[in-house]
């Protein structure tokens, strides 16, 4: 599958969550999106045009990083599981952030002026709890990500699985066009 049949082939299954996805697609619409959000992100007018490709590539991404797991036999389920500890990450971090303020405020402390940098400290230090689990959410959260990406690297499960059939050897079972030339299907990966 090349770089414009995988864009395609996300794009047509926009919300298709069951079947499976090949290396190459999930990998190729990764790039494409990665592209086109460097691309926006050069456009020096307020960033909306950066929220708006998130929201139009949201469900697209969600569904080929699914149909990818099915790929390799995982339940697409194990997508959500492994996003977890990058959520209560961000909880406990928007939770020490907002008690720091709220703290800070309570004393009269103006945050944002570093000339007391001292009392901040000891505000933070009185948070001590949350820095060590944000720390330990952030270790497993980077372990998780690297786990995740062995997963999304790792090649298709060999003939049909509980989701359906291999995509790579339906396009090279039949490596002849119509008019009897050989497609690229049967030598990409």
């Amino acid at each position: 599958m090349n770089f414009g049949d995988a864009i395609k082939s996300v794009f047509n299954k926009y919300a298709t969550f069951s079947g499976r996805a090949r290396r190459s697609e999930y990998w190729y619409f990764y790039l494409f999106n990665l592209l086109v959000s460097m691309g926006i992100g050069l456009i020096p007018i307020i960033n909306l045009f950066g929220g708006l490709w998130a929201l139009a590539v949201l469900i697209p991404t969600l569904a080929v990083t699914v149909r990818r797991f099915h790929d390799i036999g995982k339940s697409g389920w194990w997508f959500l599981v492994m996003m977890i500890p990058g959520i209560l990450f961000f909880g406990v971090f928007l939770y020490f952030c907002v008690k720091l303020a709220l703290d800070a405020q309570a004393m009269g402390i103006d945050i944002e002026n570093l000339e007391d940098y001292e009392t901040i400290l000891d505000l933070m230090r009185a948070q001590s709890t949350s820095l060590i689990l944000m720390g330990v959410l952030l270790i497993v959260s980077m372990a998780v990500f690297v786990w995740q990406i062995v997963w999304l690297v790792t090649d298709s499960e060999p003939g049909e699985n509980q989701y359906g059939p291999n995509p790579k050897e339906v396009a090279s079972s039949a490596p002849f066009s119509a008019n009897g030339n050989i497609t690229n299907d049967d030598f990409n990966v």
